[in-house]
C-alpha cells in the first residue's frame, strides 16, 4: 500500500512544478530610440498573451551596444540596424548557445524631414532645405544612430551636405534629434517617420528611400530565457506586425 505521506509529497511537487512552469518572467528589452513608442504599444498585447512582462530601456543603437558589451543585464536587443546585432551575436553565440534564430529583422525604418513650420505642398525636400527660415538642422549622431547615418546620406544625396555640415545640431539619438525640433530649439531636421505620424503633414517630407541605405532593424535575443524566446516569437506575430506597420515602418 502506498504511503499516504508519499502521495501528499508527490502531489505537492507536481503543484510546485506546475506553478513554476506557468510563472512568468520579467525581461529587459533594450530598444533603439526610434522604436521606443512602438515597443510601448507592443508591450500590452505581449503581456496580455503571455505570462511574461518587459522593462523598456531606450537609447541609441550604438549606446545600447556599448552597454551590452559592458555586461548590462539586457535580455533582448532591438537595434535600428543589422550590423550591431550581427557583430554582437558573433561574439556571444557560442558561450550563450545562441543559434541564428536568435537574430531576426523586425522592421524597416523610414526617414522623414520634420519642419517647425508648414511647407508649401509643391515644394520638394531639396527645395525646402534651401528655405532661408532654416538656420540649423537637427540630426542624430551618425556614428551611434542609423537614422543619423541615413540623414547624412540624404544630405549628400541632395547635394546639400557641404551647405549644412557646420550648421547641424547633433543629438545622441533620433529621440533627442526629434526633441530639438519639437521644442522649437531647431528649425527642422531628420527623424524617424514613426515619431511624427500625429504631426501636421504639411510640416513633413518623407525622404525618398533611394537617398539612403535600407534601415533594416534587427532584434537579437541575448539569452535562452523562456520570456525572451516568447517575445521574439511575438515580434513575428500578425498582431505585432500590424502594430509595427501602423507606427510608420515597412515590414521585413
Amino acid at each position: 500500500m502506498i504511503n499516504r505521506k508519499f502521495i501528499t509529497f508527490i502531489v505537492a511537487c507536481v503543484i510546485c512544478l506546475s506553478a513554476q512552469l506557468s510563472h512568468g518572467e520579467n525581461i529587459n528589452v533594450a530598444v533603439a530610440a526610434n522604436f521606443k513608442h512602438t515597443l510601448q504599444a507592443l508591450k500590452a498585447p505581449f503581456e496580455d498573451s503571455t505570462p511574461h512582462t518587459i522593462n523598456i530601456i531606450s537609447a541609441s543603437t550604438g549606446q545600447l551596444m556599448q552597454q551590452i558589451s559592458q555586461h548590462a543585464p539586457f535580455d533582448v536587443f532591438l537595434a535600428a540596424n543589422i550590423a550591431h546585432p550581427q557583430l554582437l551575436w558573433q561574439h556571444i553565440h557560442e558561450k550563450r548557445q545562441l543559434g541564428l534564430d536568435a537574430l531576426t529583422v523586425y522592421a524597416k525604418g523610414r526617414l522623414v524631414f520634420y519642419s517647425n513650420f508648414e511647407l508649401p505642398s509643391d515644394l520638394s525636400l531639396a527645395q525646402a532645405i534651401k528655405d532661408e527660415r532654416f538656420k540649423r538642422l537637427s540630426v542624430a549622431n551618425a556614428r551611434l544612430a542609423p537614422y543619423g547615418d541615413a540623414a547624412q546620406q540624404t544630405l549628400k544625396c541632395l547635394g546639400a551636405y557641404t551647405q549644412w555640415q557646420s550648421k547641424l545640431i547633433v543629438g545622441q539619438n533620433v529621440a533627442q534629434a526629434f526633441q530639438f525640433i519639437d521644442s522649437k530649439n531647431v528649425d527642422g531636421g531628420f527623424v524617424a517617420l514613426s515619431q511624427v505620424l500625429n504631426k501636421n503633414q504639411q510640416q513633413l517630407r518623407i525622404v525618398d528611400e533611394t537617398c539612403y541605405k535600407d534601415i533594416n532593424q534587427m532584434a537579437l535575443r541575448l539569452h535562452n530565457k523562456a520570456a525572451s524566446v516568447a517575445f521574439m516569437t511575438f515580434l513575428k506575430s500578425a498582431t505585432a506586425r500590424s502594430i509595427i506597420e501602423q507606427h510608420g515602418y515597412r515590414l521585413p
